[in-house]
């Protein structure tokens, strides 16, 4: 989905009410932010005090403090999910009591949910049965260790920034062989829900999870939500048995297990039957994957390690494929960084950042000294005669470690400077200026306010270079209230 280096993707940030304050602490874990208010609990956004990586802070809403049956509920959760350590399973960091209740500390995960994703670009058949495998697997682990999921849906799955399943919310699941588990009328989402889900969860077993991923899975090879509409003929041909057997209403005559149906799906997807079972459009699927692992390629894979500048960067994609370009160049005594982004995204807004990629490096290439006045004046030319008047904003930050000093330029706005001085403890925005040692130059954009990021800059300054960046984007994107909006960010820190 996206290439990063450390590319913190949140739920949609929701305003906070004036009698739910945030806390400054929950358990040992600083709040930085409310993400999430749901029916019965908060999610907020912490920071691990030793590690100082993000996490989840799931805290139960103080109203169900005295329900004893959701209380049970709250802390079957974490225990079911302490049992659990698989890569496609959300991790549980602890839980326990704070002055205002229970919390559930979890991992942070960088990425989108499936229903996001799936209301705005469709997958190929072949990444559907990858994803539809590894929701498999993360079962699989689940029904070894007599756990039954029982809430399985698009929105309880997250794709990672890598591209990988990860299965969250447990707040139903239940240990079949635990008498004690706590137990209730019918829980869960109509649409995903096996028939005997829906008489209670006392009567979920192992086949109602197998029930909910059939659905899941008719969704994914469709390339939509279907909102409970299910005909089997619509799906892929090889499919269309696989899935009628997982949809069975008769739990007999269902799959007897997870292993059954990962076998079915994973023999399906190494036959010659699935190229037959390819349409049209999902040609075009794959065609609009082979770009985006295209565009991460032009991408550098990791940010330079110059001698006398620490480099740290974070960025994010958002939504779609989106045309990010950046940078690293090292010219005799300077250090050169350019940031840019074409106004289309998309195939075409590939397209033209790799011509924009191969220009930059060409023009740096060519220039014996490099000049960031005679490069702008250049790269206009170009992009004027050669670019069919495509538009882009353009930003180079060039440091010359000789004179001690930068220089920053841009065409088009959407970027800016920060320069952190550690004598005056205040972060200004010099086009041009002289540095020192121990100084900070932060190189942000395309939606960024500079006004928020300067605030964030001098309150994270405490924190270790790449904690810092990576805070930033954090912060950055909790300004952002539509996911499906989101616009790239890119934040690259200098430690001079």
């Amino acid at each position: 989905m996206s290439h990063d280096h450390a590319n913190p993707v949140l739920p949609e940030p929701l305003p906070v009410e004036p009698e739910a304050p945030i806390p400054e602490k929950i358990g040992r874990y600083k709040i930085e932010g409310l993400l999430q208010r749901g029916g019965m609990s908060y999610l907020y956004l912490g920071i691990h005090p030793e590690t100082f990586e993000p996490i989840i802070v799931k805290v139960l809403s103080p109203k169900f403090a005295s329900q004893k049956e959701i209380v049970a509920r709250f802390l079957n959760e974490a225990r079911i999910i302490a049992l659990t350590d698989h890569p496609n399973i959300i991790r549980l960091y602890d839980y326990g009591e704070w002055e205002n209740g229970l919390y559930i500390a979890l991992e942070f995960v960088r990425g989108t949910s499936l229903r996001t994703i799936l209301a705005h670009q469709p997958f190929s058949l072949r990444k559907a049965l990858e994803i539809i495998l590894e929701t498999a697997y993360a079962l699989c682990h689940l029904h070894t260790h007599g756990v039954v999921h029982g809430d399985l849906k698009p929105e309880n799955i997250l794709i990672t920034d890598d591209d990988h399943v990860k299965l969250i919310d447990f707040g139903i699941a239940k240990m079949l062989t635990d008498e004690s588990a706590p137990g209730g009328t019918m829980v869960g989402t109509p649409v995903y829900m096996s028939p005997e889900a829906a008489r209670g969860t006392a009567a979920l077993t192992f086949a109602s999870d197998i029930y909910s991923l059939g659905i899941l899975a008719y969704e994914l090879v469709l390339g939509k939500i279907t909102h409970g509409r299910v005909i089997l003929s619509l799906a892929p041909q090889g499919m269309q048995k696989i899935l009628t057997r997982a949809l069975q209403p008769n739990i007999e005559d269902r799959y007897p297990d997870i292993v059954d149906f990962i076998m079915d799906v994973a023999n399906y997807m190494n036959s010659a039957e699935v190229e037959k079972d390819r349409q049209g459009s999902d040609y075009f699927f794959e065609l609009y994957e082979r770009l985006e692992k295209f565009h991460e390629a032009t991408l550098p894979e990791k940010v330079p390690s110059w001698n006398d500048v620490a480099v740290f960067s974070a960025t994010f994609h958002g939504m779609g494929m989106r045309s990010l370009y950046y940078d690293f160049f090292e010219h005799n005594d300077k250090k050169i960084i350019i940031l840019a982004e074409s106004s289309k995204n998309g195939g075409d807004g590939v397209l033209y950042t790799s011509m924009l990629r191969a220009l930059v490096r060409a023009i740096i290439k060519e220039e014996p000294h490099f000049d960031i006045e005679t490069f702008f004046s250049r790269l206009e030319r170009h992009i004027r005669e050669d670019f069919f008047g495509e538009e882009f904003e353009i930003a180079c930050l060039s440091i010359d470690m000789k004179k001690k000093t930068y220089l920053f330029q841009q065409r088009g706005g959407g970027t800016f400077l920060l320069h952190w001085v550690e004598k005056t403890k205040k972060a200004t925005s010099p086009h041009t200026a002289s540095f020192h040692p121990g100084d900070r130059l932060l190189l942000a954009g395309f939606s960024c306010s500079q006004g928020d990021i300067t605030r964030a800059f001098e309150d994270t300054t405490s924190l270790p270079y790449p904690k810092q960046v990576e805070t930033l984007v954090r912060k950055t994107r909790m300004q952002q209230k539509n996911p499906a909006e989101e616009h790239p960010l890119i934040m690259i820190l200098l430690g001079l």
